[in-house]
This record gives structure tokens, sequence and C-alpha cells, in this order.
């Protein structure tokens, strides 16, 4: 063979492989498995890059519920597909277990008092460090869960709003021992999407703490709360067309934004609903996936 041919053949092959090694990232979607050592304790995560993400592209953190876990959320929300269409990471941070052996998020529950896990600094920390390592933008993180995760991100809204540029709690409430102490500087537009007949979390509350979990707020109340901190003053409300038949429930949109049109609280009522991520099971009028990124991508900033 030609010596110049080989020349070309290997000169090739090099630079075909310094490519893939330099940009390797957005050549192929990446799932990485990853841990961080947060106040001793070691800490796992799931973290999806798509293909082709670019520099300071949006994050969004994803909280599983209790005795669930990172890769359950993964799967039945299906973000990792919508993060491919839309140029965003996602990151699914995992709980720890307590002495049931349940994995969740400390958000104060009554059984778990003798508990110092500090989750809510992990996140923080977690994503600080996925802004610097994969040059993610430090504007638009997001943070959404479901359940725990969901009342994570309402405690995250109280003590870190400078952290997430919104937040999207599904099926999640505020416990009263952080609903108590929320007064946000700045609050942050949230999502709430929730069902009126959840036997899990009661959409009417329990602030006599009959369940054992703790004190908590009703839905409702929760919503005057958002509405009254954001000063908000208009509602548009609508019923949203019912596209399945897989259930009895059906949702009604009730929008609050203030009068600059610059923050919101969106909550989807899922009248007779369940303990639901609709679209995954339970309500199937809407892909509760889908609208997370929709109300985040309304509030992306330059």
């Amino acid at each position: 063979m030609n010596k110049s041919i080989i020349y070309f053949l290997i000169l090739f092959v090099i630079q075909f492989c310094l490519i893939n090694c330099k940009i390797g990232k957005s050549i192929n979607s990446e799932l990485i498995k990853g841990e961080l050592i947060h106040d001793g304790i070691n800490r796992e995560y799931i973290l999806y890059i798509p293909k082709s993400l670019t520099i300071d592209a949006p994050l969004v953190v994803m909280l599983h519920g209790f005795t669930s876990n990172a890769e359950k959320i993964m799967g039945y929300s299906e973000m990792n597909k919508i993060a491919e269409e839309n140029n965003f990471a996602v990151v699914y941070p995992q709980g720890t277990k307590d002495r049931q052996f349940n994995t969740f998020w400390n958000v104060g529950y009554e059984f778990h008092s003798d508990i110092e896990v500090k989750d809510s600094e992990f996140i923080v920390e977690l994503v600080k460090n996925l802004q610097n390592n994969y040059s993610l933008s430090q504007t638009n993180t997001f943070i959404t869960g479901m359940s725990n995760g969901g009342e994570m991100c309402y405690l995250l809204s109280c003590k870190n709003p400078e952290i997430f540029r919104a937040a999207a709690p599904v099926a999640g409430t505020m416990m009263n021992h952080f609903f108590d102490r929320c007064s946000p500087n700045n609050p942050i537009p949230i999502l709430a999407i929730f069902g009126t007949s959840d036997k899990t979390t009661n959409y009417y509350g329990d602030t006599e703490n009959k369940d054992g979990w703790g004190a908590y707020q009703s839905i409702p109340f929760i919503i005057d709360f958002w509405v009254n901190t954001m000063n908000l003053k208009q509602l548009e409300s609508d019923t949203l067309p019912k596209l399945s038949e897989q259930d009895k429930s059906f949702v009604v949109s009730q929008k609050y934004v203030d009068i600059k049109d610059e923050n919101e609280f969106l909550y989807y009522e899922v009248v007779g609903g369940g303990h639901d991520w609709p679209g995954a099971w339970g309500n199937h009028d809407i892909n509760a996936s889908q609208e997370i990124w929709n109300f985040f991508q309304c509030h992306l900033k330059e």
C-alpha cells in the first residue's frame, strides 16, 4: 500500500479519536451514576446528559417520593426524553434510608424527628457541583418532585429560592414546621399538581396529625399562601379537555399571575385524582412531565 495513503488513514483515525474524546458528551447521550460526599455521607445521583447539550443549558432536578428511588422516577416520568428534545440536563438525586429502610427526603415527618440528614443542603450542593462540572446554567435551574419529593420542592422554595428559577411539586404538601417559617424575599414561580381524592396526602390537610406524618396544611390553604406571598392578583381558570377515559378524573387549570406577568402560581387541580403522576398513572388528560417542562420553559431567563 502507498505510504501516503497509510499516513492519511492513520491521521484520520487519530483525528477521529481526538474528536470523540473531546466532545464525547455531545455525540451520544450519557447516563451517569455519580456520588457526592455531603456532611460525611456518600450521596448518590443519576445524571442524564443529552447529546449535543450546549454550554449554559438548563438543569432540572427530579426528586423521588417516599419509599421510591431515583431510577423509578426517571422511568415513569420519562423526563430524559423531554430533555433530549429540549436541550437540558436532568439529575435524579437519591434519598437516604430511615430506620425502617424506607428511602426518604427529610422534610420533617413526625416519625423522622430524630433524623438529622441535611437533604436540602445536599441538593443545593449537588446543584452547584453539577453547574460547575458540566457548565450548566446557574440561572435556569429548576426543581420538581413526587409526593415526599414535592414537599422538598416546597421546602427549598422557602429556604433557597435563589438557587432555583421555578419549582413544580406533584402530590406534595407543606408541613407545618416549615410552612410557619416560610417567608422568601423573592418567591419563585410554582406549578402545583394535586388530586382532590388523594388518600396518601390529604387534599384537606391534617393539621392535627391524625395520620402520623406530622401536621400539614390543606392544598387550598397552600395556594392562598403562595398567591398572597407572591402578591398575585389575576386569575385564569379553565377546565381542560377530557382526553382519556382511563379514569373518572378531570383537570382544572388555575393560573394566578401578577400585574406585570413576572411571577405566577399555576395549579392543576385533578378533580377526582389520587396520589398520582398524571400521564404515568391515574389521570391521563395531561402529561405531568411535559406540563412541568412547559412551565419551566416559560420561565427561562436569558
